[in-house]
């Protein structure tokens, strides 16, 4: 199969997954928050949260296995990747087991380091043992995940990601349904959908790259000893990240109230899916990226990046300018128990949170680039200097302003817009030996119909009267041609127009055949 035709495959498969489980999520907060109460459900959120800070020290060994394993099969070179393989899957283990007795101190004491309200003290820590477990039996059966990826079958990772949503779901309904209400159904379903994970990653290993096999005799210090010293700049990469957008929901537990902190996990939600569809759309190109650099083809490689580029622009960019406009309207309809103040703040922590990213979708490939090119070192420590400052902004402004839990969004949001701006497009022309400004065009395209885009959208809403989900989605219907339409003529230059017209007609072409 073509590598466009696959890459259209699992891009498609992903969208799908990403809609069902989207839909299926939407309708499962509210109708946890409704039998749990707004004021516990938040620590659902901050359990995941906290569970990622242990990826700091995992990410090391673990963020570039995929590569080295993907780049040795496209080589042929069974041996190396078994190595890699067998070595990363022992590494994990050993890891595993050694977090094991600090978790269970962690969850013990869970109440001594976290506002919880009384009666939710014991069902808040048996939902953080069995995240807890499913993150220590995910992080030994890691390595098993590579195979959906070394063979550019992303879209059986998508399928199976939908099989977990609908066994979460019809679980969660069942437990709510005939036991009393109890927060830990949300960890005990993660689980159990981590389990099946597991399961179907040992399959599609066994089935899509049989060259890939556990052996005692592959494992090799080397191997990890050279993961590690690649990968310890993710690390400091995944420090970065969880001091950016990783800590707030902690930092409003512990600096405001667990109130506020709910609120803050009902901000985070949609953003989160917005930026999934991000990394859904720039996540396709990964492996054919991985393999034209494993071949040494650097003007295809670099031809591909810009097309990448292109592409994730002009497909998220309308999705997050439409809920930046009608977000209020979307939270009111889908949280009745909140008030208008709370449905507000949650706006407001919204859009604080996706105001970087209306531009960062113009150059989110590049951060790709970073990683198969492994020039990591300097946008890491750009990275985590921006985190260091984010955090001592956030904290210092919850306690010397009035700002409450908006100051813990703010300081993020200017920083992250700056890197944007003035050091991720340059960096990524430096490492691919091209003029600074190469990346620039498409950003302030992408600027330029934003602007033109979010100002049609705010007509739409004056217009138009959103006070249903009918009314909602038609509201999306319209913008969406809108904001596409705006898209085609001011993201896309002549010639990709033109590219794309043809392509549009072969497919309807195709479909009347």
């Amino acid at each position: 199969m073509g590598s466009k035709k696959r890459i259209a495959i699992n891009m498609i498969a992903q969208f799908i997954t990403f809609i069902i489980n989207v839909s299926i999520n939407f309708v499962l907060t509210p109708y946890i928050t409704k039998h749990v109460g707004k004021e516990v459900y938040g620590f659902v959120n901050l359990a995941f949260q906290t569970t990622g800070y242990v990826t700091i020290f995992t990410s090391a060994l673990n963020a570039m296995v995929g590569r080295y394993i993907t780049i040795n099969l496209g080589k042929k070179d069974y041996k190396n990747a078994n190595m890699y393989f067998s070595s990363v899957i022992v590494a994990n283990l050993i890891i595993s087991l050694a977090l094991v007795i600090p978790s269970v101190f962690a969850i013990l004491y869970l109440d001594r380091w976290l506002q919880i309200p009384m009666q939710y003290t014991t069902d808040v820590k048996i939902l953080w043992m069995f995240i807890v477990i499913d993150f220590l039996l995910s992080l030994c059966t890691n390595c098993y995940g590579v195979a959906t990826y070394a063979s550019n079958r992303l879209d059986l990772a998508a399928r199976r990601n939908t099989e977990n949503t609908i066994i979460r779901a019809v679980s969660l309904i069942l437990m709510f349904s005939i036991f009393a209400p109890r927060v830990w159904y949300v960890g005990f379903t993660k689980f159990i959908c981590g389990f099946w994970v597991i399961v179907t990653n040992i399959y599609y290993t066994r089935t899509l790259v049989p060259q890939l096999r556990f052996n005692k005799l592959s494992i090799k210090f080397k191997a990890v000893a050279d993961l590690v010293k690649v990968g310890i700049w993710n690390s400091v990469q995944q420090l970065s990240t969880i001091l950016i957008n990783g800590c707030d929901m902690l930092i409003t537990n512990i600096y405001i109230d667990a109130a506020s902190m709910t609120l803050m996990g009902f901000a985070k939600t949609v953003p989160n899916y917005l930026m999934s569809i991000i990394g859904i759309v720039s996540g396709s190109f990964g492996p054919e990226m991985t393999l034209l650099y494993s071949k040494g083809d650097m003007k295809a490689f670099e031809k591909y990046v810009k097309s990448a580029i292109k592409v994730c622009g002009f497909i998220c960019s309308v999705p997050i300018l439409g809920f930046i406009t009608f977000g209020t309207k979307f939270f009111h309809l889908w949280l009745p128990t909140l008030t208008s103040g709370e449905v507000m703040t949650v706006q407001i922590l919204s859009i604080l949170i996706l105001a970087q990213t209306i531009f960062d979708v113009y150059i989110y490939p590049l951060y790709t680039v970073n990683q198969i090119t492994t020039r990591l070192r300097i946008p890491v420590l750009v990275s985590l200097g921006i985190g260091v400052a984010n955090i001592i902004g956030s904290i210092l402004l919850c306690v010397y302003t009035d700002l409450g839990v908006y100051a813990i969004q703010i300081v993020s949001s200017v920083l992250l817009t700056a890197r944007v701006f003035f050091f991720a497009p340059i960096y990524a022309s430096y490492t691919l030996n091209l003029k600074w400004w190469t990346f620039y065009g498409p950003l302030l395209r992408g600027a330029l119909s934003s602007a033109i885009t979010v100002v049609i959208f705010y007509g739409v809403l004056n217009v138009m009267t959103v006070n249903s989900w009918l009314m909602l989605v038609v509201a999306a219907v319209v913008c969406g041609v809108i904001g596409y339409t705006v898209n085609y003529y001011i993201v896309l230059n002549k010639a990709e127009r033109i590219m794309a017209k043809e392509v549009i007609a072969k497919k309807l072409k195709l479909k009347k055949k």
